[in-house]
């Protein structure tokens, strides 16, 4: 049994490694291409008009190479960054819908001080829209950290649940690696470094690629499985909350 957030997690994920195995077949048939002396856009039946970029590189093996891998690099990073986005939506919605199922509000709610004004509360209409701004106010003031392992360690606190110590470190790399993407173009931090001996890197740079994507997406799911077992063990869902299906 599953809830209905963890499944939406689990889908788009999906999504995501359908596009990531679409590009490598693709990718691997631009790069077989024979060399000619027309340009990239010619090779691939259009005009350099149509597609200026590549109708200003001519079809060497080279040119194929150096585009092929930036579109293979650029998929993998959004991978990267939509992951945790997906994960952090994953971990707010399960606080809601637990904070709907009935939860200590003393616990939820610990030492956040939250500004929500008498007309925002009115104007959500019903409970579980009220509940629902509560709970996405506490998230928020969560993420302000800045500090992924913090924001699930006190989402956690929040729930009542032990996450799995052994889970959290092995997603950790991963989830922390949208802000080396976002805010440093990929090159790792002292901090990082320090942190994650364990992940192979360029020079200073994090090295996206398939393997490291693949380590991301099987981590983290692991983490999301791990909260979303325990918060089903826990009952801090409503059935209409669960999918019935893993």
């Amino acid at each position: 049994m599953a809830t209905k957030a963890y499944h939406r997690f689990i889908q788009r994920i999906e999504y995501y490694g359908a596009d990531l195995e679409l590009c490598d077949l693709l990718v691997r048939r631009f790069f077989a291409v024979p060399n000619s002396q027309a340009t990239l856009a010619e090779a691939l039946d259009s005009a350099n008009d149509r597609h200026p970029y590549l109708g200003r590189r001519v079809n060497a093996q080279r040119s194929r190479l150096i585009c092929g891998n930036h579109l293979k690099h650029t998929l993998h990073v959004a991978f990267i960054k939509d992951l945790f986005e997906d994960f952090s939506a994953f971990l707010a919605e399960t606080m809601t819908k637990a904070a709907l199922r009935g939860i200590d509000p003393g616990r939820f709610v610990g030492d956040v001080r939250l500004d929500i004004h008498a007309s925002e509360i009115l104007a959500a209409g019903n409970w579980d829209a009220a509940v629902r701004l509560v709970s996405d106010a506490i998230f928020r003031k969560l993420e302000n950290e800045r500090n992924s392992r913090d924001l699930i360690r006190k989402a956690s606190v929040r729930l009542g649940l032990q996450i799995d110590q052994a889970a959290l470190d092995a997603a950790m790399p991963y989830l922390d690696a949208r802000h080396i993407l976002v805010h440093r173009d990929g090159v790792t931090d002292e901090q990082y470094r320090h942190d994650y001996p364990q992940i192979g890197l360029g020079g200073m740079k994090l090295v996206v690629d398939y393997p490291f994507v693949s380590e991301a997406k099987r981590t983290v799911t692991a983490l999301a499985l791990d909260i979303d077992d325990k918060i089903v063990a826990a009952d801090l869902v409503r059935r209409q909350d669960l999918s019935g299906q893993r």
